[in-house]
Order: structure tokens, then C-alpha cells, then sequence
């Protein structure tokens, strides 16, 4: 009998063994090519993600990696193997091409720090929701939010006058809540309840980052076992908060009313759009477009705007008060713009601000808010000649070629990329005079991507320029910034934004209105 059945057995087995070696083809691929690179070293099973826990040795790779290593290297994500590429060249050659805009499966553990929008998202439906977004960030629509930024701005130089003492005080927390009263109005349409009073009983206040959690616990990245955790039930029901909030207002919208005390005490401005607004109109114009599909959209803009501005701004505002030939120079230009008025901004307005534009770009060179990329590769995808030290004749050239296989992991640091000493000369130095026009025509155009760049970089980073320009210069023109003694440098930590340990602390003295002096 079992030798009648042999030839059968032996064809299922044949077949088996060839599907296995089918799939695992690309996969033993990617691992040979990984294994011919240099890397930090690895543990098994957590790969390089016992970094998350040394953040001294994070930060410090993150400026050396390059000495250390070469522009292109491996790291382990857990067990997947991932190639990490630090030269513009190399990053163009990623970012720029619609053929690599797949993110790696470990954004998924970042949906209730990112939400399930566009930052999350991939494929057809990242692709389908971006054409149909797009045009809500226009710039003459991006215009009509400048009163928010500016009423916040005013209610938190307003709240900081009534300190007791200003001579020492932690900066994060006040541009924190500023900028969540923005995204309140300008995405929700939830304004501010008056002009003395911060929205406050708000989901979007709650998050938690669990990524780094579930990686340096990998048998958590399995969800029917994470499922069955408290950090999950708690995940999951945040989650449930910011949906359950965030469709409880659409609805109201939808029903003709002015989303009337979502919030106690917040009142609708009748006329004035916000992003929901706008994704309502995405809604009944495209039926492809769902409610759930508006409601994960402006839950990631909730989500996505906060860590990474409020850092950005508290970081601008630090190295101004470090810098107080810089700061004064940006005062001076503020004054020229707008003299002794106290208007809201006009888009002209902050136009004109190009040397502030400049001391932002060179905060966000030196901080990145988001300082890492991860993409996977759909298809193969190739890495030549690159000029990692700078644009001279003498500079060094990388003529490796490499092929990286369809299936692996790519890992882009802006961080790193943004302070290679070849493009960016002593990068631990505040030089705002890096983003003159012609200094940044004869750079490579990604050796700055604080916002990304090519076809899935932010999509609001204009809606993001415009808004710290806005509260940047409402603060200047209020108060002189300087630094507190035993403050006056940062410990950097990682989240999933850059992040100062403790705070940033400043020291605020009032300005003579006359002059700003």
C-alpha cells in the first residue's frame, strides 16, 4: 500500500520543498547580501533594537555612523535585515521613486502615535488618499489657518505673563499645549474655548508610544500575544478614544451643526474651514473616500502635528536664546516686517521672514523631528557613486555599487545624513547662514529632508513652516530669549520624535514694544 502511494508522497514533498524555496529565495538573498555589509553589532532574536535602551550610544551613532561604518551599512530591526544608507545620493535614489514608497511592516506598531493615515499607510491606498488630500494643503487654503496660529501664539504669550518667575521656565510643555490648540481648531474645528483658556479634556493629550516596547519584546510583536496584554487593552482603547472622538464631531458637522461643546466650553466659528471641513467635502465627492477613511485621516493629522512641531518649535526657540547675535538678528528682521504693529501676520508677511526661515531649516538640520525613514524595497533597487564629504575637488567618493534585493528593509537617517561633516561642516554648530539661497543651490537637494522628500514626504510641512514662523514671531516680538544657568545644554533622547530629557528650559524678559528692544 505505502509503496503504491510512494510516487505520490514523493511529488507532494517535491512540490512542498519547491514553493519553500520559492519564497525563501528572496529572503536567503537579502540575508547574503546584508552579511557582506559592516554594522553595529547585533543580539539574536532583538537584532540592534537594545539601541532604544542606550540612547547615549543612539545619539552618538547617529553622528559617527558614517566613520564608523561607511555610508552604507546593516542594522537588524528585530530579525529583519535592514540596509541603512546615509549619503543624499543613495536617499534619492529611494525616497525620490513612487517604485519604493512601501513602508516597512513595523509602522503598524505606530498607530497610536501616527494613526492609520497617510504616515502609516501604503500601496494603492496611501497612493488613492494622497491624490484625493492633496489639494486641502494647497497654499491659499494653508493661508486661512494663519489667524489660528496667530490667536494661539497670543494665548500663550499671554498665559506666560501671568508666571510668577520667567527667569527659569520649562518651555515644552507651554509650545506643547499652543500647538494642540492649533490642531484643535485648524483640523477639528475646535477653536480655542476663549482667549485665556487651553483646550484641556482632549483624547489627543493621552498617547503612548508602545513601539519600542513591543521591539525589545519581540514575541509581543505577534499580536494574537500582544493582544492579550494591559499595554494593548490600553493601546486599543486610546485608539477607540481618538476614533470615537474624532467621529463624534464629523458627525455633528455632517448633521448642519457647528460641532458644538465636543469639548466643554468650545463654541464653532460659523465660515471658517478646518481640515474636517475639507475631508467631509473629500467624502461626498469621492465615494472611493469613507467616513472611517476621514476619520483615521485627521486623527493622523491630530496625532502626527504634535511631537513634531512642539519639538521643533521648543528647539528653535532653545538655540535662539543660545545664539543672541542670531536672535537679534532675527528681531531686527522682524521689525522691518511688521515695525510696531501688532497685526496678525499676512502670508506676505512671513514671506519676508527669510532670515527666521533660515534659523528653523538649521534647527530642524540639527534636530530632525522624525529621525528615522524606513521603507521596504518592491523591487531591487541601485546604489552607486555617491559624495559623502562635501562638493570640492578634493572630496571623497564612494564608488560602491550595490544591488539591494526586492524584500529588504531601508533604514534613512535624517539625523545622520544631516550631520555629515563633509556636506555640513562642524554640524554640532548653529549656523543659520547654512540656508542662504546659494549655499543651499549648490547642495545636494537631499542632504536636508527634516520633512522627507519625494513623493510620500509630509504632507504638511508647509501647514508646519508657516505655523512656527507664526509662533516663533509672536515670541520675539514679546520677549528676549536667553539661557538658564545648569540648562544650557540638551540631552537628547529618541521617541519616535527627538526629544530634550527634562525639558528645555529659557529664561524670558519682556521686550520694549517700541523697538522690540
Amino acid at each position: 500500500m505505502f509503496n503504491d502511494l510512494w510516487p505520490l508522497w514523493s511529488y507532494c514533498v517535491v512540490l512542498l520543498l519547491g514553493i519553500a524555496c520559492y519564497f525563501l529565495s528572496g529572503w536567503f538573498r537579502i540575508i547574503r547580501f546584508v552579511l557582506q555589509l559592516s554594522g553595529p553589532p547585533a543580539v539574536p532574536l532583538l537584532g540592534n533594537a537594545p539601541l532604544i535602551t542606550n540612547q547615549q550610544r543612539l545619539l552618538e551613532l547617529g553622528k559617527t555612523a558614517y566613520k564608523e561604518y561607511g555610508p552604507v551599512f546593516r542594522a537588524w530591526v528585530t530579525v529583519i535585515p535592514t540596509v541603512v544608507i546615509l549619503a543624499p545620493e543613495h536617499v534619492q535614489v529611494i525616497l525620490s521613486s513612487c517604485k519604493y514608497t512601501e513602508k516597512i511592516c513595523f509602522y503598524k506598531l505606530l498607530h497610536s502615535f501616527l494613526g492609520q493615515g497617510l504616515v502609516t499607510s501604503s500601496g494603492e491606498q496611501w497612493r488613492h488618499h494622497r491624490r484625493l488630500i492633496q489639494p486641502s494643503f494647497h497654499l491659499s487654503i494653508l493661508e486661512g489657518f494663519i489667524e489660528t496660529f496667530y490667536d494661539s501664539a497670543q494665548l500663550l504669550v499671554a498665559k506666560l505673563s501671568t508666571e510668577a518667575d520667567l527667569s527659569s521656565i520649562n518651555i515644552t510643555a507651554p509650545i506643547n499645549q499652543c500647538v494642540l490648540n492649533i490642531l484643535h481648531e485648524a483640523v477639528l474645528g475646535i477653536p480655542m474655548a476663549t482667549k485665556t483658556t487651553d483646550i484641556l479634556d482632549s483624547p489627543f493629550r493621552q498617547g503612548k508610544v508602545v513601539a519600542p516596547y513591543r521591539l525589545l519584546h519581540p514575541w509581543l510583536l505577534l499580536d494574537l500575544i500582544y493582544r492579550l496584554t494591559d499595554v494593548a487593552k490600553h493601546e486599543l482603547q486610546q485608539q477607540k478614544n481618538i476614533n470615537d472622538f474624532t467621529r463624534k464631531i464629523l458627525n455633528e458637522r455632517c448633521r448642519g451643526k457647528q460641532a458644538q461643546d465636543p469639548l466643554p466650553g468650545c463654541m464653532g466659528k460659523p465660515g471658517k474651514k478646518s481640515f474636517l471641513d475639507l475631508m467631509i467635502q473629500v467624502t461626498k465627492e469621492h465615494e472611493s473616500f469613507s467616513e472611517e477613511d476621514a476619520i483615521h485621516e485627521l486623527c493622523t493629522f491630530m496625532l502626527a502635528g504634535q511631537d513634531s512641531v512642539g519639538s521643533a518649535l521648543a528647539f528653535s526657540l532653545f538655540e535662539l536664546a543660545r545664539h543672541p547675535h542670531v536672535q537679534e538678528l532675527a528681531v531686527q528682521e522682524l521689525y522691518d516686517v511688521f515695525g510696531d504693529d501688532q497685526r496678525v501676520p499676512s502670508l506676505s508677511d512671513l514671506g519676508r521672514l527669510t532670515y527666521l526661515d533660515q534659523c528653523i531649516k538649521e534647527t530642524l538640520r540639527m534636530y530632525p523631528s522624525v529621525p528615522l525613514i524606513f521603507r521596504t524595497l518592491t523591487q531591487d533597487a541601485k546604489l552607486g557613486t555617491a559624495r559623502v564629504n562635501g562638493q570640492s575637488a578634493d572630496e571623497e567618493i564612494f564608488t560602491g555599487q550595490y544591488t539591494v534585493p526586492a524584500g529588504c528593509g531601508i533604514l534613512i537617517s535624517p539625523f545622520a545624513t544631516h550631520h555629515l561633516p563633509g556636506i555640513y561642516p562642524e554640524p554640532e554648530k548653529f549656523d543659520p547662514d547654512r540656508f542662504l539661497p546659494d549655499k543651499v543651490e549648490s547642495r545636494h537637494p537631499y542632504a536636508f529632508i527634516p520633512f522627507s522628500a519625494g513623493p510620500r514626504n509630509c504632507i504638511g510641512y508647509r501647514f508646519a513652516l508657516m505655523e512656527m514662523k507664526t509662533i516663533i514671531s509672536t515670541i520675539l516680538r514679546r520677549y528676549r530669549l536667553s539661557t538658564v544657568v545648569g540648562h544650557e545644554n540638551l540631552r537628547l533622547m529618541y521617541r519616535i520624535t527627538i526629544r530634550a530629557s527634562g525639558g528645555i528650559w529659557l529664561c524670558l524678559t519682556p521686550r520694549v514694544q517700541s523697538s522690540y528692544h
